[in-house]
This record gives C-alpha cells, sequence and structure tokens, in this order.
C-alpha cells in the first residue's frame, strides 16, 4: 500500500521480488541487503583500485590481485553449483554461476598475461645482471691496475648484449621501469664511448712512433680519478644498485 506523500513501500519498487512468487517477505529483504552490501563492497573496492592507479605499487601487485580475483569468482561459482545442485528450485543460481563463471574467464586472460609480462621481465633482469657482473670481472682485470707495467696492451671490451635486448624487448615497463631505462640507456652510450676510446688508445699505443713518454701518458691518463675509466665504474656500480631484485 502506498505510504506518505504517494511514495510506495520498499516491495513496491521496480524490480522488487514480489509476493506472487511464493517467497516470504522477509527473505525477499534479506536479499534486497545482501544485494546493498555487495554493491557497498564493490564500491569501495573500485574507490580503491582508482587509487592505487596511480601508486607504484598497484603495479608490483596487480598481478595478485588480478589472480586472488579470478580464483575468488571460481571458488564461489563452485560454491553456488554446489547449492544450486541441492536446491535446483530455486531458478536464480543458473544464472549467477554462468555471470562468475563468465567473469572468472575473462579475468584468467589477464591473469596469464600478467605472468607471461612478470616472467620475461625476470628473464631479462636476469640476464642484465649477470651481464653485468661480467662487466664488473672486466673492469677488475689486471690489465686496468694501475700496477701494470707501462708496456702495449689490448684491454677487454665490455658487453651491452643484454642491455640492447632489454631495451628493445619491451619487457620494462614504461613507469613502473622508467628510472632504470633511463640509466640503462645512459650505461649503454657510456659502454660504446668507452670501447671507443679503447679503441683509439690501442691504435695509438701499437704505433710504431709511439715513444715511452707517450706511452706511459696514456696509462697515467687512463688511471686519473677523473678519467673515463672511473666514471664507467661508477655509472656500473650505481647501475647494479639501482637494479631491482629478480
Amino acid at each position: 500500500m502506498p505510504g506518505v506523500g504517494g511514495s510506495g513501500s520498499a516491495d513496491d519498487l521496480p524490480g522488487a521480488p514480489e509476493a506472487s512468487r511464493g517467497e516470504p517477505v522477509e527473505e525477499v529483504r534479506r536479499i534486497r541487503r545482501a544485494r546493498i552490501r555487495a554493491l557497498a563492497r564493490l564500491r569501495l573496492l573500485a574507490g580503491a583500485l582508482r587509487i592505487a592507479r596511480g601508486k607504484a605499487e598497484w603495479a608490483a601487485y596487480r598481478r595478485t590481485v588480478v589472480t586472488a580475483v579470478s580464483y575468488g569468482l571460481l571458488g564461489l561459482a563452485f560454491v553456488l553449483g554446489v547449492i544450486w545442485f541441492f536446491f535446483p528450485g530455486n531458478s536464480r543460481w543458473e544464472p549467477a554461476v554462468n555471470s562468475l563463471t563468465l567473469v572468472a574467464g575473462l579475468t584468467g586472460i589477464f591473469v596469464e598475461r600478467l605472468t607471461a609480462e612478470a616472467e620475461r621481465r625476470t628473464e631479462v633482469l636476469r640476464a642484465v645482471a649477470d651481464e653485468l657482473q661480467e662487466n664488473t670481472r672486466l673492469l677488475s682485470d689486471e690489465r686496468f691496475s694501475p700496477n701494470t707495467p707501462t708496456q702495449r696492451q689490448v684491454y677487454p671490451r665490455l658487453v651491452v648484449s643484454a642491455v640492447d635486448l632489454a631495451l628493445v624487448s619491451g619487457a620494462l615497463g614504461r613507469h613502473r621501469d622508467a628510472e632504470l631505462v633511463g640509466l640503462l640507456h645512459r650505461w649503454r652510450d657510456t659502454v660504446h664511448l668507452f670501447n671507443r676510446r679503447l679503441d683509439l688508445t690501442e691504435i695509438s699505443t701499437f704505433s710504431n712512433t709511439i715513444s715511452s713518454a707517450e706511452l706511459a701518458a696514456f696509462h697515467r691518463a687512463l688511471h686519473r680519478e677523473n678519467s673515463y675509466f672511473a666514471a664507467t665504474r661508477e655509472m656500473l656500480e650505481t647501475l647494479l644498485n639501482r637494479l631491482p631484485p629478480t
């Protein structure tokens, strides 16, 4: 019966289950309250996701969140399916089970994609870390030691194949790894210049016209505190410290 001011009661609202369905009024109200609570939780979750979307933490935990949601929906669909099996008279279980299964399947696609991206990123970072460790070993070679006798040397070259692969593979995120990508670009340029300088040094020192004094000058220039060798080693240490753990 309409209430004061011509407004109907809660049971007269459009979409409300009617008494003709044979359901008790208390059961209808309980279902309505459950729906309201579920919608409130969804609004809270949507608000939390909007806040976390702009943070770096969301990039790190999004795979876990999507995986948990997918398995949660599948588990809920399974429970509803079991209940529906024992209480087949309630036809509302069927759309609920089908909808949850469909949503879980769609989110499962994102889980697979995120998992593949995470695995590829981990492999790329491990390759870069191994290459940087190898470059550290090369820079510690005795031919770069200031105690090495002044003589003609063929110096080892630094490698950047894994860094090149990391930069062109797309495995590093634009936002999550923006700082790391910038450091890798700088390191790549530094290595190319360092190897180029070694080429010029070897060409000059292996010349037939070079004197012992000029050879000693090349040796001192290589081991100055502000030399390009020292700057390269410092940048390598910085990159190793900034590299994310895998």
